[in-house]
């Protein structure tokens, strides 16, 4: 989202930058408020309709997990999020780093290393 907006910033200068939030109305009566409805809006949008076609496609019963740092944000605006966990991502790598730890190098070879 954030990608966005600083391309939409970028890509027609007279356009202020934004930040991200829940607009007050889906109508915005003037160009930020406009700007930050289409934001929120449409990424909600975009949410709603691709959980309603994996859920097509899947055809059984699912929960869906927002993760990262909006999905508190973007969780307020549906009804089709059953959970949020920021850290969803930053677990599952964890969990696998531990897993697999990492390979441990002769000294010959982190020698060779070093003098790359």
């Amino acid at each position: 989202i954030n990608l966005s907006l600083g391309a939409l910033h970028q890509a027609a200068a007279r356009l202020p930058r934004i930040g991200i939030g829940r607009p007050q109305s889906v109508i915005g009566r003037s160009t930020v408020p406009a700007m930050q409805s289409g934001i929120y809006w449409g990424y909600v949008g975009m949410i709603e309709g691709l959980i309603a076609r994996i859920r097509a496609e899947y055809g059984g019963p699912m929960k869906v997990v927002a993760t990262g740092g909006l999905a508190p944000l973007l969780a307020e605006g549906t009804l089709v999020i059953d959970q949020i966990d920021p850290d969803l991502t930053l677990e599952g790598l964890r969990l696998l780093a531990e897993r697999n730890p990492a390979p441990t190098l002769s000294r010959e070879r982190a020698r060779l290393i070093e003098h790359e």
